[in-house]
């Protein structure tokens, strides 16, 4: 976990940091937002699987569904949270979402096919589950991004798992449609998988006029896109969608279930305008069909003609086409058949309807009353005191027009005819109908006493036996013991006397109830309490009142759904009695069992004790109390990406100090501090009472020894607060004095602890005379105490004023005052490895360059180390401005501008580079030598390197030799023309040879043979015109080198004046004889000057 990086804590789900009640509000008020992600979060911080969240997330759909282009990236975020698992709200929307972006959403073919791409492994996994739901939700998706992967298959060969989940995916949803026994065993899986069956088709079948040459319409896909090389085979493919197409027309004519056999009509207009070459073929299938599979199967004439009149839409679309006008005739006639088929099958049925209603009631209108009915039923008796009262002579139940039964009619057009009898009758005489009912009812009549008793619910009307009750004969042999007593018992039946007799209502009083024990007073508050939590939660359903958006009103802070809370919570704390504790221990209980759903209740009820404790003359700590018990027991188990304490707290009207101890508790904890730090911070921001006391200890675990904690807290203050907010002076303040304690750490031994006093004492002196201020030393539960600060203790003191650091670079001024006055190189070694991220992340920031600029004493190394790492990345301007100066106006070391030589310039390179091969007095920087020489050659060539070398006079010889060695080691580079270009640009130069020149040479032409007539041509000519034998030094390595390329070096030697020729051959004899030759076969040799030069006489060189 990094302190530099700008990744906020708390992931993608955590709560909205500008929105602290985002947990808890509901889908209305995050629907405010216009950004769809945001509206998304908010829902999902909504409790799980409620009403409230199916709000929010539709919310967020229709957001998605006007700004699709957030969809690609948000989809396969969620795939990890949807794949495993039951069912869920989350799932479902999700799935919708994935359907949305490949299908309906306007995003671009190559968009689409990537998230189809990204998608295919968690739908392939779901599609594999045994939730018949999920399933049904998977295959359309399938179907959308069929022709997308068959497409980039066809065209192309993508990586095997691709490919392989191509075709599993494909054959188990065929597998669906064509198999009856498949598992899961779902009609309604099978029903959407003939629609996917329908994409294979397509797939797999020839287009009208199909030519590869063409351009063919970029959402319609077959078997003639593919191309030679790619992971599908024509063939294959091509047999494929004929085997379909023929299991499609077998299983049109062969299913008996009207639910597969809707889609699988509904594929066929489809088909036949798509494919026209398979049109023929699928219309005489329509025109040949008949319901003989359904009536076979036993079906209801009702899923019969349900399934005709699928069949005889589908037949009229086609007709309608103008494509297919060649087949009107056989349309038309499969139409006319069909017709006298259902009207044929209508008359049946409506006869089998009349024979079954006649047999039920032989001899009689259903109306008609027989006359062997006894007159002394209920439901005579009733029928004839009505006519009598109404005045109405009993009918035969015979009209003038057809007998209808009125229970095979709809409903609604019962209802319609109703309502339309009602319309004729006079509005005066409906008017007198209802006031002599009303005062029938108000006067306690006798004959509107049953209807009032119905109406309010009071049982009085004779129950009639059930048919199977009165025809059973009970055998006293099957009896049990119990049943006589079950016999005796009967039925309540209202007596026919009694039910004669007029009903009035008389006064109950109801009688005082009995004292309970206290455990049965607990357990009936506990249940009542319970009971009422039941019944009111199912008013969480109910839609949220309508918000007035541009209105003054006052906001409610308990929706009118939720008021049955409020009455809850005043019951339990403005009802004065003996057992209040108990009663709201109760309260507590129950809340603590299900805190993350009653935390609601919860806040409602602490804010009505702490209400009643304001307003009472006895203020009592109740609140506190039940505030710290309920949390006591919560946060133990609470989870690590909970979000109802986040808007738990928000919502309470004071924060106790017992509070802000138990989110320190909970933030020491590593596994779930994230949620106690995003709580401590809020109250720091909105609860100004508590601020003081919260920062305090915020800051404090921001410096505590544990890593996973320490990190954690300093993220949620330094990211949160800029250098705006009002916490910002107290963090930095709390910062630098956590800095500066390390000033007085544990020192290394005695005597040098007396030099570190005096160089504190000299330090304090030059801060005194730069005006700075020394921070104060603070103190932390979690720190340890000065003398015990070692270097294991640096980052514990360090990380929080680095990490502001990051945001306020004026704190760099204390760092590098500091660094120099810390009591042992141990403590400050570690204070640096501390400060590299930070100067990694900072980059060449102009207050950092401005401190290397001009860098305190005793901060030498940290600087250069600073600048080297800062130069590893690439230098900037003017970060090559403040290296130029540090090498102009400070002595720096060797290794320092080894790092930065790369980005000097030529003349520069020249100027530092006998620093450079100074550090080679050190064995183990030779390859550090090496590399400054390789970054050097990015702004000078080979050649001028070498030259730079030779001339180099301030370096020791012994070092400038193991340089050129270097140099020659590099032979990719020092090629031969390299090493033959540098030595005759050495050889011109103006001033005197360098001494290692003629050693160079020698190793030059040790190395490369190819190089000696080079140098016995053009160098040697070079060093004689430059009288060399007048540099002794030099002298004796051109003696040694004209011998060592001797014969090619003898023209060059005989430009030699004659002494310095006499003197190369006395020190070299060798050379003698070889010479001699040379000269006597030149054509016109003098022997008069050979002899002088060889020192030998006439006569001796003729004999």
């Amino acid at each position: 976990m990094s302190l530099y990086s700008e990744d906020d804590l708390g992931g993608y789900f955590l709560p909205d940091d500008n929105n602290p009640g985002a947990a808890g509000s509901s889908s209305a008020s995050a629907s405010t937002s216009g950004d769809p992600l945001h509206t998304l979060t908010s829902a999902l911080a909504l409790p799980s699987e409620s009403t409230a969240q199916q709000e929010g997330l539709n919310d967020a759909a229709r957001k998605f569904e006007e700004n699709p282009s957030k969809l690609p990236e948000l989809v396969p975020q969620l795939l990890g949270l949807i794949s495993d698992g039951e069912d869920s709200m989350l799932r479902f929307w999700t799935l919708d979402m994935i359907a949305l972006a490949v299908g309906r959403s306007g995003l671009k073919l190559d968009v689409k096919l990537g998230v189809a791409q990204q998608c295919l492994e968690a739908l392939c996994k779901l599609l594999s589950s045994n939730s018949i739901s999920t399933i049904k939700a998977v295959i359309p998706i399938f179907s959308t991004i069929y022709p997308l992967l068959f497409r980039l298959l066809a065209t192309s060969r993508p990586q095997p798992e691709i490919v392989e989940m191509f075709n599993t995916s494909k054959m188990r949803i065929l597998n669906f449609a064509l198999d009856p026994n498949s598992q899961p065993n779902n009609v309604g899986i099978r029903a959407v998988a003939w629609k996917f069956l329908q994409k294979v088709v397509l797939a797999g079948t020839r287009a009208a006029g199909a030519d590869p040459r063409a351009t063919t319409n970029p959402n319609d896909v077959n078997f003639t896109m593919i191309q030679p090389d790619c992971a599908l085979n024509v063939n294959e493919v091509e047999e494929e969608g004929s085997a379909l197409l023929t299991q499609l027309v077998t299983h049109l004519y062969s299913l008996s279930d009207p639910t597969l056999l809707h889609p699988i009509i509904n594929t066929l207009p489809i088909l036949c305008k798509s494919r026209p070459l398979i049109a023929d073929a699928l219309i005489s299938s329509m025109t040949l069909w008949t319901p003989s599979a359904l009536g076979a199967a036993g079906r209801q004439p009702m899923e019969i003609r349900a399934v005709e009149k699928t069949m005889r839409v589908v037949m009229t679309h086609l007709l309608r086409h103008p494509p297919f006008s060649n087949f009107s005739a056989r349309l038309n006639e499969a139409l006319l058949r069909q017709k006298q088929r259902m009207e044929h099958a209508f008359a049946t049925e409506a006869s089998m309807r009349r024979e079954r209603r006649k047999a039920k009631t032989p001899g009689k209108h259903p109306m008609e009353v027989s006359e062997n009915e006894a007159e002394s039923s209920e439901q005579a008796q009733k029928r004839a005191r009505l006519q009598v009262d109404l005045g109405i002579r009993p009918g035969t139940g015979r009209g003038k027009g057809l007998e209808v039964d009125v229970g095979d009619l709809p409903v609604e057009s019962v209802i319609e005819a109703v309502m339309q009898g009602l319309e004729i009758v006079p509005l005066e005489l409906l008017n007198g109908a209802f006031e002599n009912a009303r005062r029938a009812i108000i006067e306690g009549t006798p004959d509107a006493i049953p209807l009032l008793a119905s109406v309010l619910g009071v049982g009085v009307t004779k129950v009639e036996p059930k048919e199977e009750d009165v025809d059973e004969i009970l055998n006293p042999l099957d009896m049990d013991l119990d049943d006589d007593d079950l016999l005796l018992e009967g039925d309540d039946e209202i007596p026919q006397e009694d039910e004669d007799m007029p009903l009035t209502f008389s006064s109950f009083t109801l009688p005082q109830p009995e004292p309970l024990d206290p455990e049965d007073k607990s357990y009936v508050l506990s249940t009542a309490l319970q009971r009422i939590w039941t019944t009111g939660a199912d008013l969480s359903t109910l839609p949220d009142a309508q918000e007035e958006v541009q209105t003054d009103a006052i906001k409610l802070a308990v929706k009118p759904k939720e008021m049955w809370m409020l009455l809850l919570a005043r019951l339990a704390t403005r009802v004065n009695g003996e057992n209040d504790r108990e009663r709201r221990k109760a309260v507590a209980d129950f809340v603590v069992e299900d805190f993350v759903n009653r935390s609601k209740f919860a806040s409602i009820w602490l804010n009505e004790e702490w209400y009643t404790s304001k307003v009472s003359s006895s203020p009592t700590d109740s609140y506190t109390d039940n505030l710290i018990s309920i949390l006591t027991a919560y946060l133990p188990k609470i989870d690590a990406k909970d979000k109802t304490l986040f808007a738990f707290v928000s919502d309470l009207p004071e924060i106790p100090p017992q509070l802000i101890q138990l989110l320190e508790d909970l933030c020491q904890d590593t596994d779930r501090n994230l949620v106690g730090f995003l709580a401590l911070r809020d109250i720091v921001e909105t609860r100004p009472p508590a601020r003081q006391l919260a920062l305090e200890t915020l800051l404090g675990l921001c410096t505590h020894p544990e890593r996973r904690v320490r990190v954690p807290a300093i993220i949620t203050t330094v990211r949160k607060w800029g250098p705006d907010s009002p916490m910002m002076p107290k963090l930095v303040d709390f910062a630098l004095g956590v800095l500066w304690r390390l000033k007085s750490g544990r020192k290394e031994d005695g005597n040098k602890a007396e030099g570190d006093e005096v160089k504190i004492e000299d330090e304090d002196v030059t801060m005194e005379d730069d005006n700075l201020d020394i921070p104060k030393p603070v103190s932390s539960k979690f720190l340890p105490i000065p003398f015990d600060i070692t270097s294991e203790t640096v980052q514990q003191h360090v990380e929080l004023c680095f990490a502001l650091t990051k945001r306020n670079q004026q704190l760099l001024d204390s760092i590098f005052t500091l660094y120099p006055s810390l009591p042992s190189s141990e403590i400050q070694d570690a204070l640096e490895a501390q400060l590299i991220p930070l100067i990694q992340s900072l980059g060449p920031t102009e207050k950092l360059l401005d401190i290397l600029r001009s860098y305190r004493k005793g901060t030498e190394g940290l600087s250069m180390r600073i600048i080297g790492i800062l130069t590893q990345s690439g230098s900037s301007p003017a970060l090559v401005g403040v290296v130029k100066s540090l090498l102009d106006e400070h002595e720096v070391e060797g290794k320092f501008v080894a790092s930065v030589v790369g980005d000097l310039d030529k003349a520069e390179i020249e100027k530092q580079l006998p620093r450079i091969v100074s550090l080679l007095a050190n064995p183990d920087d030779k390859d550090l030598v090496r590399t400054a020489f390789a970054s050097m050659l990015g702004k000078m060539t080979p050649a001028d390197l070498m030259v730079a070398i030779h001339r180099d006079e301030q370096s020791q010889l012994k070092f400038t030799i193991e340089a050129i060695g270097i140099c020659f080691s590099m032979t990719t580079v020092f090629r031969s023309d390299v090493l033959a270009n540098s030595m005759s640009r050495i050889a011109d130069l103006p001033t005197q040879l360098p001494v290692v020149f003629l050693r160079t040479i020698i190793q030059v032409v040790t190395t490369y043979k190819s190089l000696i007539p080079f140098v016995a041509n053009h160098i040697l000519p070079k060093l004689i015109a430059k009288k060399i034998w007048k540099i002794k030094a030099i002298w004796e390595g051109f003696i040694r080198l004209v011998k060592l390329i001797s014969p090619a070096s003898f023209g060059s030697l005989l430009q030699l004046p004659k002494e310095q020729l006499k003197e190369v051959v006395q020190k070299q004899p060798s050379l003698k004889n070889g010479l001699k030759g040379f000269v006597m076969n030149k054509p016109g040799g003098n022997k008069q000057v050979l002899a002088e030069i060889f020192g030998e006489e006439e006569p001796a060189q003729t004999q």
